[in-house]
């Protein structure tokens, strides 16, 4: 009797379609109907085998593989360039057909990521010409979401519309919650209407009505929606909504009117920051911040007047700065820190009051950090921890742990900036002291970048050993992590920043660079739609040690990546580094490029000028080498000299 469903052979590279493909297929639920006509007793697939053991330079099957496909249903083989060329892809085909003969069920599929070659390029030569591609999942080709159904009904032995059908059933329910929704709007916009043109006396009660409605839509419907990307549904809601409230007099409201008023303002600022508009969320905010000032006005003395006072002050800071206005950003985030030690002065045993002071200083340190203005930063992170250490004093819980930790992280990111070594290594092995939990996924994710910090600040520091330790650290964590959440773009990229400290330590020390798989998990990342200016970053990076360590094409994937962004637009306060970096890599073997260093140069010496930012030294000193302005080389070399850094850059020159 088979044990699985199915046995997964790939190559290394497809690891990540690989775990996908298994979760679904295990999680795959069969329809009634074709568990009826197939006389199924169960309405799940079965498990499906999926080696994860490195097989290294061991020269045959273990004996676990070999009785894993002796009692598998079929064999899916994921194709890609990769696969043809693994002997371990073969051997399993090979051995498979040899156990289960003219009933073996062999089931190719194109891996998504594959690239523009004809499928059939992809067989491996064990699969010979007797086996059909069973699905493409390849964008251009069946897409992920139709591969897996075709796999689904080769598995069954069922047609493909069977399956499509109860897809698309799927679809109409869905289809039918949109046109409940619909109907919701067109309500909600109905009683708004009635509302405008009714009686005087029967305002209060119109109000109340029309207003919960909006308060649903924005608020429980939109926590529904969000898990499913839907959220931009409710946009016509929040412009319609937000219009009404603005025409309202608050003469003519009662306080609880007056409160639904800004709680509902509050809603709409969440949909449209959740949107991305962030200016349309900073207008909204501010309108509810306007109300929660007057409310706590007209009550001086209820202490939750004043904390929602603070709370819509906190908001419109943050759309502000995410809107890129920082000044109004830092006048909100200021409002905001003297409220919250005013809540703390009313109460000032109340530990929900004390986190929100902790917060007030989070807040304006990271402000201060992304402006640049590390020594203000400095303070507010200083700050901060003394205030999450009282509540730590009082009881050291999980989550007031990890904010200490986060915290520290950025104080260590900070030091860093100032160029200062020793403090910034210590505040990130302070940080990873702090017992965090284990079984906590964003706390495991936050403990792997501190390593990666650590490692990057031991490079500086010339620890090279050290360095190697804490970022295979850092590695180990974002590699459980991805395992478990394969299609995570977000842990793929973090996975992906430690994987690049890594080739930056080999490259330094002479090692062979894991070029390929850095540049497959870029490619990935930025296959996406909007990639932010971080995954831009990591890609620079990658096509500059690629250069560097002189791997095949490197150069013309280096200019590929160059031409899809553009970093005065997109992030250059993030981009600056690596963009420079790679800049002056390609003007040493291109020496078209060099006017693209010289046309970039100014906006990063006026940055540097402005906070003498230590991580744009090397940089900048590559830069005037190349251009040959030895005044400015010999003042930055200078200062790198007399600063804590033995970098191998510096000491390999």
């Amino acid at each position: 009797m088979a044990q699985y469903c199915a046995f997964i052979s790939y190559s290394h590279s497809d690891a990540r379609f690989a775990a996908w493909l298994q979760r679904k297929l295990e999680n795959f639920r069969i329809p009634p109907a074709i568990m009826q006509k197939l006389a199924l007793d169960s309405d799940r697939l079965g498990p499906v085998f999926r080696d994860v053991a490195d097989l290294g330079a061991a020269t045959k099957l273990t004996d676990a593989l070999t009785d894993a496909l002796a009692h598998s249903r079929a064999l899916i083989i994921i194709c890609s360039p990769e696969s043809v060329a693994s002997k371990w892809v073969g051997l399993e085909v090979g051995e498979y057909r040899r156990l289960h003969g003219e009933d073996a069920l062999v089931l190719p599929i194109v891996s998504p990521t594959a690239g523009g070659l004809d499928a059939e390029q992809m067989f491996h030569e064990a699969l010979g010409k007797s086996s059909p591609l069973a699905a493409d999942a390849r964008r251009s080709a069946d897409g992920r979401k139709i591969a897996l159904l075709k796999l689904v009904a080769g598995l069954l032995g069922t047609g493909l519309d069977d399956l499509i059908q109860r897809d698309a059933r799927r679809r109409q329910a869905r289809l039918v919650g949109g046109i409940t929704m619909t109907t919701a709007l067109a309500l909600v916009m109905a009683i708004l209407a009635i509302f405008a043109i009714s009686a005087r006396e029967d305002a209060k009660r119109r109000l109340s009505q029309s207003e919960d409605l909006i308060s649903f839509m924005l608020g429980d419907l939109r926590t529904q929606l969000t898990p499913l990307g839907q959220v931009g549904v409710l946009e016509s809601v929040g412009a319609k909504a937000l219009a009404y409230f603005e025409s309202l007099e608050d003469k003519d409201l009662t306080e609880a009117a007056l409160l639904r008023k800004t709680r509902a303002l509050y809603q709409i600022g969440e949909v449209y920051f959740e949107l991305g508009n962030f200016q349309a969320a900073h207008n909204s905010f501010r309108l509810s911040l306007e109300q929660a000032r007057q409310l706590a006005s007209a009550q001086p003395a209820n202490i939750e007047r004043l904390f929602e006072w603070s709370q819509a002050e906190f908001w419109a800071g943050f759309a502000a700065w995410y809107a890129g206005d920082f000044e109004k950003a830092r006048e909100h985030l200021d409002a905001y820190y003297r409220l919250a030690w005013k809540l703390v002065e009313r109460e000032p045993g109340n530990s929900d009051w004390i986190m929100e002071t902790f917060w007030a200083s989070n807040n304006l340190g990271s402000l201060a950090f992304r402006q640049g203005h590390f020594d203000s930063a400095l303070v507010h992170f200083k700050d901060a921890i003394d205030r999450i250490d009282v509540l730590i004093e009082e009881e050291a819980t999980l989550d007031r742990l990890y904010e200490k930790a986060s915290t520290l992280s950025w104080l260590g990111s900070t030091y860093f900036h100032l160029g200062k070594l020793a403090l910034s290594k210590e505040s990130f092995e302070q940080a990873l002291k702090e017992p965090l939990d284990p079984k906590n996924a964003r706390h495991r994710e936050e403990r792997s970048y501190f390593y990666r910090k650590l490692s990057e600040v031991e490079i500086y520091r010339g620890e090279m050993i050290l360095a190697r330790k804490h970022v295979n650290s850092a590695l180990g964590i974002a590699r459980s992590l991805s395992e478990s959440d394969p299609e995570s773009m977000k842990l793929l990229y973090a996975e992906t920043t430690h994987a690049l400290q890594l080739a930056w330590l080999d490259a330094y020390e002479g090692r062979p660079v894991n070029y390929a798989d850095l540049t497959a998990a870029v490619d990935t990342l930025l296959g996406t739609e909007q990639p932010p200016p971080t995954w831009f970053a990591v890609a620079f990076a990658v096509a500059e040690i690629g250069i560097r360590t002189i791997q095949p094409d490197s150069m013309a994937w280096a200019k590929t990546v160059l031409g899809r962004v553009n970093p005065e637009k997109d992030g250059w306060d993030i981009l600056k580094e690596e963009y420079l970096g790679l800049i002056v890599t390609v003007s040493e073997h291109d020496k078209t490029w060099q006017g693209t260093v010289i046309e970039i140069l100014p906006s990063i010496e006026a940055e540097y000028e402005k906070n003498n930012d230590f991580e744009l030294i090397l940089p900048l000193i590559r830069a005037y080498e190349l251009l040959g302005r030895q005044a400015e080389l010999a003042a930055l070399q200078e200062t790198f000299s007399n600063s804590e850094s033995r970098h191998p850059m510096w000491d390999h020159r």
